[in-house]
């Protein structure tokens, strides 16, 4: 006998052949029951034919969804869904996270039908586990509405053997069972009593007290507050340190200017919220290419179709558009994350490096994290380098001292004390001048943002900066509290002069270091950030800074301003070239700590 050929109908048995015709009071109806309980419960494997689970068998044969079911041209009617490979795999992974514990997180394409999967999921919980309760968790109202719409559609339509009576139906909550007496004439509540309880979380708190086998977080991408909104919840399926529910954890990605940043945080340290990731690009499953009788598809067919449509959008010269084509439909998974708006900057150029810096592992790992530590002894103090995954410290690549002029910086700072209320920043940035052709040059090679309870904390971070790569730093002029800093300390020597390039004969400042950001050299900034990034995008490996470009004038963009200031920095010494020197000059200025009570302690 040769090997049994792959047909997924074979996974439809009651979806395309129906209930046979018992009666109901025989021993073979009681039987057949059973069975399709069973196979509900534990799963369905057809001879020769890979298993489904439990779950998948039940939404191919119990569960309706709104679909095309290839004879009714584009109208959609209620069908059962179609048996598709990605389908399989999803479910698959569900059963997979309640053997190890875990939850999952996915990023999709649109219309994959997510939500119907996701409904059949609740659905079969709700069903087939009495005294149990599942979580439908949305950011917007209408997305908490679609969802419980979808789901009560599914359950009506269900047959009647599997379906239960509901006590309750309103505020987001289907509640199964029915009201009896008892022999007592006492009213009591019967049936399996299990919940779909389905909420907005405006109040990350809104399922406190919930014990939930399942939880849906359905389009994570509209969440303000995503991972607050999943760390909240937490409790509803963990019992001490062991899961007992599975959260999912997914949707299509979105802006990250907007609500998906959390999202996509999220899917890249899925380690860390014991999440196992799952990504559905654009090209699987994709209506046209799917032969809805056999399961195949062709998935190399329907990425040339897509790319050709990117295509005809981007010639149209409507680039937000182009933008939000990609991340609706992406072929990878850096493409679902995307800046779609309108920026100052070029907004591809930016989405594309992006993409590169998430795609490119290796790059990602050179940026390192830590501390930079002053180290104090018989001589001028130093600064050395602590590594540490916390470290307010972004760097690049190190200083290289036997150079002068190599580095320069441009710093945003402020001169208020942490706001409660202010999500701004104080950023430094140190750019990398030309020196000669066999070292890489005219790009950023360390970072420092932070906002310190004390204002006077960021400037000292500052100035380590400073003193690390041997580098002065413009400072906007507007914020002079570290420039005087900088003069207590007996520093100035590494703080820049007012640059030539912004000098402006109308103004009154007579300031003799910084950059006064009046509205010319705010133009000039910006001219030269557009020049630099048509250049030299791709020389860009901060993604928060990039991030930051892309949505200038859209919220704060600390170092968006610090980096801009860099380039001001830059052409002011464009004549100066980096070299050899002769000697490694002292450091030679004052340096203060502060005691445990906030008093100034000057050392040496």
């Amino acid at each position: 006998m040769g090997k049994i050929k792959f047909d997924p109908q074979r996974y439809r048995p009651i979806a395309n052949n129906g209930h046979p015709d018992l009666n109901s009071d025989s021993v073979d109806y009681q039987e057949y029951w059973a069975k399709e309980t069973e196979r509900c419960i534990d799963g369905f494997k057809p001879k020769g034919m890979k298993k489904i689970s439990g779950k998948y068998y039940f939404y191919l044969n119990y569960y309706k969804i709104l679909g095309n079911d290839g004879t009714s041209g584009n109208r959609k009617n209620l069908i059962h869904p179609w048996y598709r490979a990605m389908d399989h795999e999803y479910f698959d992974t569900i059963e997979v996270c309640k053997q190890e514990g875990k939850g999952m997180i996915v990023i999709k394409a649109r219309d994959k039908g997510f939500s119907y999967m996701n409904s059949g999921a609740v659905a079969h919980e709700y069903t087939f586990f009495p005294f149990n309760d599942v979580g439908v968790a949305a950011g917007l109202q209408v997305t908490a509405d679609a969802f419980f719409d979808k789901t009560r559609k599914g359950l009506n339509g269900i047959h009647p053997n599997f379906k239960h009576s509901v006590l309750k139906d309103t505020d987001g909550i289907m509640r199964s069972g029915y009201k009896q007496k008892n022999k007592d004439g006492k009213w009591e509540i019967g049936g399996y009593q299990s919940n779909i309880i389905c909420r907005t979380m405006d109040n990350p708190e809104v399922f406190k007290g919930e014990r939930v086998s399942l939880m849906i977080f359905e389009e994570a991408g509209e969440f303000k507050k995503l991972k607050n909104a999943y760390m909240s919840s937490k409790a509803c399926f963990m019992d001490g340190d062991v899961q007992f529910g599975v959260p999912i954890v997914g949707g299509t990605g979105g802006d990250i200017s907007k609500a998906s940043k959390d999202f996509m945080d999220m899917y890249y340290s899925h380690d860390a919220y014991n999440l196992i990731p799952m990504f559905i690009p654009a090209s699987k499953a994709y209506y046209g290419f799917f032969d809805i009788d056999t399961g195949k598809e062709d998935e190399k067919g329907a990425r040339e179709k897509l790319i050709t449509d990117r295509e005809d959008i981007q010639k149209s010269g409507d680039n937000e558009a182009y933008n939000l084509h990609i991340q609706n439909y992406p072929l990878t998974i850096e493409e679902a994350f995307l800046n779609t708006h309108s920026s100052r900057f070029d907004i591809s150029l930016l989405n594309a490096q992006r993409s590169r810096i998430l795609s490119s592992k290796d790059n990602r790992s050179q940026i390192q994290r830590g501390y930079l530590d002053w180290e104090l002894g018989d001589n001028e103090p130093t600064v050395r380098w602590r590594p540490h995954p916390a470290g307010p410290y972004k760097i690049l690549a190190h200083p290289m001292l036997e150079y002068k002029n190599l580095d320069i910086g441009g710093i945003d700072s402020y001169d208020q004390d942490q706001a409660g209320a202010s999500d701004s920043l104080g950023s430094a940035i140190i750019y990398r001048r030309f020196a000669n052709t066999d070292i890489p040059s005219d790009y950023v090679v360390a970072e420092y943002t932070d906002r310190p309870k004390k204002k006077e904390d960021f400037w000292d971070g500052c100035l380590k900066l400073a003193v690390y790569y041997n580098s002065k730093m413009l400072v906007e002029y507007t914020k002079i509290g570290i420039l005087d800093y900088f003069k207590r300390m007996n520093a100035l020597k590494y703080l820049k002069e007012k640059p030539e390039s912004a000098h402006n004969p109308g103004t009154k400042t007579r300031n003799r270091y910084g950059v006064h950001m009046n509205k010319q050299v705010k133009a000039l900034l910006e001219d030269l950030i557009d020049d630099y990034l048509r250049e030299s995008a791709k020389d860009i490996w901060f993604i928060d800074l990039i991030d930051e470009l892309a949505n200038y004038g859209l919220q704060n963009t600390d170092r968006a301003m610090a980096f801009g200031i860099c380039l001001i920095h830059n052409i002011d010494n464009y004549k100066m070239q980096a070299s050899i020197k002769e000697k490694v000059q002292d450091i030679g200025f004052k340096y203060y700590r502060r005691s445990y009570n906030g008093t100034p302690i000057q050392l040496n």
